[in-house]
């Protein structure tokens, strides 16, 4: 049984045209199902805007789903706010994107550790000191630095103290929404390190919400690709990596940057259509160089391809010819 899953998750929301106008609807997650196995990292993909951290946080409760269901060790997520859904938040945290915003400059790096702890009644004061005591040491923080106020430590140092907060409880499940893009690049490498370490070491669940698919792929054992608010490819990613079926995903793998390719490498065209403004058909057909008439009118549905991954692609289930032209793209 997954640990975490989704089952055709929608998220609507509705904007106002202009101050008199009438109101948009915004699809920003559509028909989204995923599944996160104990002890395992699913990389979520997209550029932004697709909807992934609006996932991410339906993931939690943090936002309630307009269909779809949310399902924690199989059974539905308690109503957000209610006492069933803030006893089970101690088993499901978070870390955000902005380590600075999701700290309270008020209150010293101890007691925001040891807040989770006060919440949910877990342990005594005493106890609850070395319980913080050893968070700051597993995640690279000096016993001094627990006294210290959010603004005198540095953007990496927050991001370990954010996570130590998501540790306190012993959660089952991490939601990690863009946790290393506000660094520098020289800490990432040490903040992404640090938590696969810690996550191989208490056994956690991670939800992996990144635009980078180059370090989505290098540390997840699963990766799901999003374009406007739909997975439009899923599956391991070394096969990914190897042979993208989505045309979508081939144009994020050539923005990475490769030193070893030769030759051109065409990248994506062009802004991801108005989100209340959808294209009719597959949404990324405005942008794909491979689009056919089908693809304008028709909506591909997310379907198994010979390796077991799952794409979103009128053209991956066409055969070798599709396949070969697809290379050449």
């Amino acid at each position: 049984m997954p640990l975490l899953e989704l089952r055709n998750l929608q998220r609507v929301y509705h904007t106002r045209k202009g101050a008199w106008g009438g109101k948009d609807e915004v699809h920003a997650v559509r028909d989204v199902s995923l599944s996160l196995e104990r002890g395992r990292i699913l990389g979520l993909v997209g550029e932004s805007g697709c909807g992934k951290s609006t996932t991410g946080r339906m993931a939690l409760g943090l936002e309630e789903a307009d269909g779809g269901a949310v399902l924690f060790e199989g059974a539905p997520l308690p109503a957000a706010g209610s006492s069933d859904w803030r006893s089970l938040r101690r088993r499901m945290q978070m870390v955000f994107q902005d380590p600075l915003g999701a700290l309270d400059r008020r209150l010293t790096i101890a007691d925001q550790v040891a807040e989770p702890l006060v919440i949910h009644g877990i342990g005594s004061a005493a106890e609850r000191r070395e319980r913080v005591e050893s968070l700051l040491h597993a995640t690279g923080l000096r016993p001094d630095q627990g006294a210290a106020y959010p603004h005198e430590l540095s953007g990496g140092q927050r991001q370990r103290a954010v996570l130590a907060r998501a540790l306190a409880t012993g959660p089952d499940l991490l939601v990690c929404d863009e946790p290393v893009s506000a660094l520098d690049v020289s800490i990432q490498a040490q903040v992404v390190n640090l938590l696969l370490s810690l996550q191989q070491e208490m056994g956690i669940a991670i939800l992996f919400i990144s635009h980078d698919l180059k370090l989505v792929g290098m540390i997840s054992d699963e990766v799901a690709i999003m374009y406007l608010g739909r997975i439009v490819e899923r599956g391991d990613p070394k096969a990914l990596f190897r042979a993208p079926a989505h045309p979508y995903t081939r144009a994020l793998l050539n923005a990475v940057p490769d030193p070893a390719r030769r030759g051109p490498r065409p990248l994506l065209a062009g802004e991801p259509p108005n989100p209340a403004a959808q294209p009719s058909g597959c949404p990324f057909h405005p942008r794909c160089a491979m689009a056919r008439a089908d693809c304008t009118h028709i909506a591909p549905e997310l379907k198994p391809i010979a390796d077991g991954r799952l794409v979103a692609c009128h053209l991956a289930h066409k055969g070798a010819a599709v396949a070969r032209e697809a290379e050449a793209c």
